[in-house]
C-alpha cells in the first residue's frame, strides 16, 4: 500500500515532474530525496525510475555536484569534519567515488583552519585550571569528545591539541 502525506496531493507523472525541476533548479537535491517524495506522492516504482533517470539525463541531478556542494555547506557553514560529512552523504545513497572527489576539491588548508578555530573556540571555553594536571586532562577529554562529534580526525585533532596547550 502506498502512504501518501497528508500535505500534498498524489502525483501525477506530469506533475512530479514539475515539482523536481523547480525543486531542483532552487537547490542541489540527491536522487534519494527525489525518490522518496515521489513515493509519497504515489508514483509507481517503474515511473520513479523512469523520472529521476530523467532528471538526470536533463541536467537536474547530479550526484558529483550535489556531494560538491553538501562538503563546502558542511564545512563552511556547519564546520563538521570529514568522517561526519562521509557519513551523512553515504547515508544520502551518495557513491563513495563521488565522496572522494568532493573531498579532492575542497581546499585542505581551509578546512584545517576551519578545524582549529572551532578547537580553539571550544577549548576557550573551558573552565579548567591549566596548571592542574588532572584538570587539564579532564578538558582534554572534553575537547577530544567535542571533536569526534564533530566528525574531526583524530590524528589531525591530537595536532591541534598538541598546538593549543602550547600557549
Amino acid at each position: 500500500p502506498t502512504i501518501i502525506s497528508h500535505y500534498m496531493k498524489p502525483f501525477t507523472e506530469e506533475t512530479a515532474l514539475t515539482w523536481a525541476t523547480r525543486r531542483c533548479s532552487l537547490r542541489e537535491c540527491c536522487p534519494q530525496e527525489i525518490v522518496r517524495k515521489f513515493r509519497e506522492g504515489g508514483l509507481p516504482e517503474s515511473r520513479i525510475a523512469h523520472l529521476v533517470a530523467r532528471l538526470v539525463e536533463e541536467g537536474y541531478l547530479d550526484e558529483g555536484r550535489y556531494a560538491k556542494a553538501f562538503v563546502h555547506d558542511k564545512v563552511a557553514y556547519d564546520h563538521w569534519g570529514r568522517m561526519k560529512i562521509r557519513t551523512a552523504l553515504r547515508l544520502k545513497g551518495i557513491p563513495d567515488a563521488e565522496i572522494n572527489r568532493a573531498f579532492a576539491e575542497t581546499d585542505g588548508a581551509d578546512y584545517r583552519l576551519m578545524m582549529k578555530e572551532v578547537l580553539t573556540s571550544k577549548f576557550r571555553s573551558l573552565q579548567f585550571d591549566p596548571g592542574n594536571e588532572a584538570e587539564t586532562y579532564k578538558a582534554t577529554q572534553k575537547l577530544l569528545r567535542f571533536a569526534a562529534s564533530r566528525g574531526f580526525e583524530a590524528d589531525e585533532v591530537f595536532s591541534i591539541i598538541h598546538e593549543l596547550k602550547a600557549f
